[in-house]
């Protein structure tokens, strides 16, 4: 039976266990999606990010038998609010059905659900080459990029002193478009229709962070800069300060035209962060942003993690030809050397 949770982050709290256990050499799930510390804004506390519903525009499922917990779902609304990211796709060890039993039937669920709350497209990552990434091919999920994780150890690499940046600037809202314009400049074509990040106030508020909501009452030292060269905006820079356990992170994006911004910027963003808190800087990029993938590579930065990133579009219930958004009738986002996986939409009346 997959039945709804409310409120409480449980595969939070699951997945924090089971990092705990796996340094003992025990195995509490088996995650296929997670959500790594580094992409979350929440608060670290125990309290605040697993008990009080900070996070209202989550939903979340459990698989369970005769009240056994088998496995979970969680999903998180995205800005658009037509759209969701699965933040926790994961089986239990301890069960008597099959892993991937469970996980498809969890998958399959999730899909229902959107199509019932006008979800467009559902979004997830999913580490490279891990088995289960055929289920999500199976479910007509498809591929249209990769995401890298790079690593900054503290004191890996003796960093130069770099001279302020004159264009650099504090963030404004009416930096809003200019952000969106280095989004489309860099972003291969088949990935912005994958994504559909049409309107610039939706990727700012994926990007830049939340300004005024409930989680970011409890959200301290995040910083957002840009680099302001006149004609348009060449760089965004933003940093985001570790608290407990959790490491610095780090967000770069530059213009094609400004590239020689990026290596100053990402060492200021360094030192800026080591200034008051030495640990570990985190930083998210996408493998065709090779100029950011250059300045990290530059500046001391490994790469130890790589996730596909998946889009499924979702069928609506149409009662009228007019209601239906997607005029193509199939579309394609593919890497080539990965396969893709077609995509119609059903108009079932």
């Amino acid at each position: 039976m997959i039945r709804p949770v409310l409120y409480v982050d449980l595969p939070g709290i699951i997945y924090s266990i089971d990092r705990r256990a796996r340094h003992k050499q025990h195995e509490l799930a088996n995650f296929v999606c997670w959500l790594e510390p580094v992409e979350s804004d929440l608060p670290q506390s125990f309290f605040l990010r697993n008990i009080l519903p900070v996070n209202p525009a989550s939903r979340t499922w459990i698989c369970e038998d005769h009240w056994r917990l088998l496995g979970f779902a969680q999903v998180c609304e995205r800005p658009s609010h037509n759209a969701w990211s699965i933040s926790y796709l994961a089986s239990m060890t301890q069960r008597t059905i099959s892993s991937e039993e469970i996980l498809n039937a969890l998958l399959e669920y999730t899909l229902e659900m959107a199509a019932e709350h006008g979800i467009l497209r559902i979004f997830a990552k999913v580490e490279d080459e891990l088995p289960e990434l055929g289920l999500f091919q199976r479910a007509g999920f498809q591929r249209y990029a990769r995401e890298l994780t790079y690593v900054y150890e503290p004191g890996s690499t003796a960093l130069k002193a770099e001279p302020p940046l004159p264009s650099l600037r504090r963030w404004n809202r009416h930096h809003v478009w200019g952000l969106h314009q280095i989004y489309r400049s860099v972003t291969p074509q088949r990935v912005q229709m994958a994504e559909l990040l049409d309107n610039s106030e939706e990727y700012a508020k994926l990007n830049v962070g939340p300004q005024r909501s409930l989680s970011s009452l409890f959200v301290r030292g995040n910083e957002n800069y840009v680099c302001d060269v006149g004609v348009r905006i060449g760089a965004w820079l933003r940093l985001c300060r570790g608290h407990g356990s959790s490491p610095h992170r780090i967000f770069l994006s530059v213009h094609p035209e400004h590239a020689d911004l990026a290596e100053p910027l990402l060492r200021f963003g360094i030192s800026r962060l080591q200034e008051t808190d030495v640990r570990r800087i985190y930083c998210l990029v996408r493998e065709y942003d090779s100029f950011v993938i250059t300045a990290l590579r530059n500046s001391g930065f490994e790469q130890s993690l790589t996730k596909v990133l998946l889009v499924r579009h979702v069928a609506l219930l149409a009662m009228r030809q007019s209601t239906v958004p997607l005029l193509e009738q199939r579309a394609v986002y593919g890497l080539k050397g990965l396969g893709t996986v077609n995509s119609r939409q059903k108009i079932m009346r």
